[in-house]
């Protein structure tokens, strides 16, 4: 049994969030108003969540892109040092050079 790939597991992951989202929803919240200064300031850390969600969402695609790049030099490395293809190469190699 292959073991599932990183886009596999995130689309798992989001369907079973979306899946507990639609068993439990949010109840809405009743509150008194907001002095103005709070909601302000609210606003403004609203405002900074969002830029660090957007960051954190930038960052986690650059990882993404790396771990792809990395598997796919992993992989090529396994196939350059497979013992089969090494034989074959030397073999090869001995045979052009009449050795």
């Amino acid at each position: 049994m292959t073991q599932p790939t990183r886009r596999q597991v995130a689309a798992f992951a989001d369907r079973m969030a979306g899946a507990w989202r639609a068993r439990h929803p949010d109840p809405e919240p009743t509150r008194a108003p907001l002095d103005p200064e709070v909601e302000r300031r609210l606003q403004t850390l609203d405002g900074r969540m969002e830029h660090l969600e957007a960051a954190l969402e930038g960052l986690q695609d650059a990882l993404y892109r790396q771990a792809q790049r990395e598997d796919e030099t992993r992989a090529d490395l396994r196939r350059r040092t497979d013992p089969d293809r090494i034989a074959r190469e030397l073999s090869a190699d001995a045979r052009r050079r009449k050795l």
